[in-house]
């Protein structure tokens, strides 16, 4: 069950390597077959429903307060009664997303027009819309259930299968993308057929953890527990709403974002959700993987109240993501739109719409480091009861993004969304930053002020070199003058890294040795 933090993190990260590369392949196709039109925008409202809940459920709320309550069980009680109490959160999850999906079906109209109001002024997308939704909605359990197999799995320190289920969505999807593309239907039926396959890809994605879990010791039981007496049925459901609310600021933002796109012309929503796939690249490789392995480690470091591990745990996570936030945030700033056109511009995907997209996602990355740094801080909140904090940086986030976007949208268009949500992100940070200081008082002794600005020059740096490379590559096509700058970028940020003597640099290597090593 023990396992080296590092390791983990470089486990999860080439499961989810391999996720986020099929996930851009999924993007890829989907902007060949639709592009940034009506129909593109009315699947990508649909999709935001269950794919909001996926990023609260799977990637935060349940697991922010199921993974300590288990934890404690397993340590305290045993793991008869650990799985006893994980079959009680399944039935009671069946039970209450079950009945969220009948509402949905009832109030599809109304949930549609308070997504994307302006979508009601084009009866035939709003139409497309309240159908697409109709068929995602069972989705929402899925992703649920999805949630709390990953729970089980890290807590045992099985990182691979819950990161590797995300790449079998993406590989259903790109697979009924790929018929969609052979049978040529048009463009009303491809939208429809693409939310049938995300349908099957999150059961799929549920499915193929089961097994994992069951090697663990798990096994099934129907059981019920409505009056909550269960002790650690009502301690994680009485933390998930304020952890829903904590850890929604982006989720919250985005659904703004979506309101106020609606209505702006054609392709908005579009260029935000293919703006903000990209920054989910790193996000996804490096970000959750630290703050889902780091979410583990924090939990037991709560429950012996080891503050001393605790502050070293959360040091270390924060510089080793600015180590691989911060390239990424300089070079989608100064160069995504090599990106963006090497991976979109194909199809029914023109060269105005790279523009708009590379624009939003200039404004998109300034929030990579502060919205991983989020996911790393806010569970600490959790697993110490003190979930009012991460409640108010939330809420604090979703007003800043509010004030930020209703004030800019109209001038900047998309632009402004994304810049809003870039600041709420920072001040979300900020507030759980300052208050961990006070409850736990400052990291001390983990040199992390110079790690980060270590890594933060070396970016820059970077940076300027890479736009004096794009200046002699850009003669070349696309392929050649992208993969090119990343690639020698990629090789300079290591090479400054080791000139700087970056403790994270030296630990990224040797976990990457000795995990190859492991696969051979």
């Amino acid at each position: 069950m023990k396992k080296s933090k590092t390791s983990s993190i470089i486990g999860i990260s080439s499961a989810t390597f391999l996720s986020r590369i099929l996930g851009l392949i999924r993007e890829q196709i989907f902007a060949f077959l639709l592009g940034a039109t009506n129909f593109a925008d009315a699947f990508l409202v649909a999709f935001r429903i269950p794919n909001l809940l996926r990023d609260l459920f799977a990637e935060g709320a349940l697991s922010t307060s199921f993974i300590p309550t288990f934890t404690q069980y397993v340590l305290k009680k045993g793991e008869k009664k650990a799985f006893y109490l994980s079959n009680l959160v399944i039935n009671f999850l069946i039970m209450v997303i079950g009945f969220l999906i009948i509402l949905g079906y009832i109030f599809t109209p109304q949930i549609v027009r308070f997504m994307a109001p302006g979508f009601s002024l084009f009866p035939e997308k709003f139409s497309l819309t309240i159908m697409m939704t109709k068929i995602l909605l069972p989705f929402l359990l899925f992703v649920s259930l999805a949630s709390v197999f990953m729970g089980m799995l890290n807590v045992y320190h099985k990182f691979f299968i819950p990161a590797f289920a995300p790449a079998m969505f993406n590989l259903t999807i790109i697979l009924g993308g790929l018929i969609i593309f052979l049978i040529s239907p048009s463009s009303h039926q491809k939208a429809v057929l693409w939310a049938m396959a995300a349908f099957v890809g999150g059961f799929i994605q549920l499915a193929i953890q089961i097994p994992s879990a069951c090697r663990l010791g798990y096994k099934y039981k129907f059981c019920f527990d409505l009056k909550f007496k269960e002790e650690g049925l009502k301690r994680i459901f009485n933390l998930m709403l304020p952890a829903i609310i904590g850890l929604a600021a982006v989720q919250i933002n985005i659904i703004i974002n979506t309101m106020l796109a609606s209505f702006l012309p054609t392709g908005s929503v579009s260029y935000l959700n293919y703006a903000f796939r990209l920054i989910q690249f790193p996000i996804g490789l490096f970000g959750v993987a630290i703050a889902t392995v780091t979410t583990a480690y924090i939990s037991r470091d709560i429950v012996k109240n080891d503050i001393s591990q605790l502050n070293k745990n959360i040091a270390d996570s924060l510089k080793l993501n600015s180590f691989l936030s911060f390239p990424a945030l300089v070079y989608f700033f100064l160069l995504g739109q090599l990106i963006i056109e090497l991976l979109f511009e194909h199809g029914q995907f023109k060269p105005r719409d790279t523009l708009f997209t590379y624009q939003t996602l200039q404004f998109y990355c300034l929030a990579l480091f502060f919205y991983s740094g989020v996911k790393i801080m806010a569970p600490v909140f959790y697993a110490a009861n003190k979930s009012h904090i991460a409640v108010i940086s939330s809420i604090s986030a979703v007003v800043t993004n509010l004030a930020v976007s209703l004030s800019t949208y109209r001038v900047m268009g998309v632009k402004g969304l994304a810049l809003g949500l870039s600041c709420g992100s920072f001040v979300n940070f900020l507030v759980l930053s300052f208050n961990y200081t006070r409850h736990f008082g400052w990291i001390k002794d983990q040199n992390i002020l110079s790690g980060i600005g270590k890594h933060a020059l070396a970016a820059i740096v970077m940076g300027i070199a890479g736009l004096s490379l794009y200046q002699w590559l850009k003669g070349y096509k696309i392929i050649v003058s992208a993969t090119g700058t990343i690639i020698l970028c990629g090789g300079f940020y290591f090479f400054l890294n080791y000139l700087f003597k970056s403790a994270e640099l030296e630990k990224f290597f040797r976990i990457i040795k000795s995990f190859i090593k492991k696969k051979k």
